[in-house]
């Protein structure tokens, strides 16, 4: 009995991960500001590969692996630490350019991904609206996604006033400036919801 043990015990460590799921392509879609996990894992949760890596391919470039490259720096997470058989990968802060395709790699087999990731498209049409305030009081500039879902990496707020005669506009949010100080902030920072909440309203706005 202790040999067949012994046998049973040097075939499964020799056998390695068998990696779960199909060979096929599988797609994943994400929203840019959220997270998206791509998961991978042994068929046998008592089993851990000797080696696993996760790479990513974009048009043009060759297969890179994701923890070496700068562009993903303090945005991945991995799994196998705490669970050897998980060898999932999340994603944080997603960018469009984080979209392409991703593969995670044990010494015996492979799993592939396609990443989409879906950007902030601006609701609404292009036409200029107008809005009424009162002075001391607040207005509230409505801008958002389409799909509230995704959140754009940057968002940028600028003031021309009527008087002015340039058609150059002042970044009054994120960077406050002049008689905007203090006084913009975005209705909700986590969100697809873009809107700029200005207060204390003066006849110069």
């Amino acid at each position: 009995m202790e040999c067949l043990y012994l046998l049973l015990v040097v075939f499964h460590f020799t056998a390695g991960c068998s990696l779960s799921g199909e060979l096929t392509f599988k797609e994943a879609i994400g929203h840019t500001g959220g997270s998206v996990l791509l998961p991978c894992s042994c068929t046998d949760l008592q089993t851990k590969p000797q080696r696993v890596t996760w790479q990513v391919y974009r048009r043009g470039r060759k297969w890179t692996e994701v923890f070496s490259a700068d562009e993903y720096r303090d945005r991945l997470q991995q799994f196998n630490e705490d669970s050897p058989a998980n060898l999932s990968l999340l994603i944080s802060d997603l960018r469009e350019e984080d979209e392409g395709d991703y593969r995670c790699q044990t010494e015996k087999e492979s799993r592939d991904y396609s990443l989409f990731v879906k950007g902030c498209s601006l609701s609404g049409d292009q036409k200029k609206k107008e809005l009424r305030g009162y002075t001391g009081g607040s207005v509230l500039l409505p801008c958002s996604c389409a799909d509230l879902q995704t959140k754009p990496n940057t968002v940028t707020w600028g003031f021309r006033s009527v008087k002015s005669k340039t058609t150059l506009s002042n970044e009054i949010y994120p960077a406050q400036t002049g008689q905007h100080r203090d006084r913009v902030k975005l209705s909700n920072k986590n969100s697809g919801n873009l809107s700029l909440l200005i207060s204390d309203l003066s006849e110069e706005d």
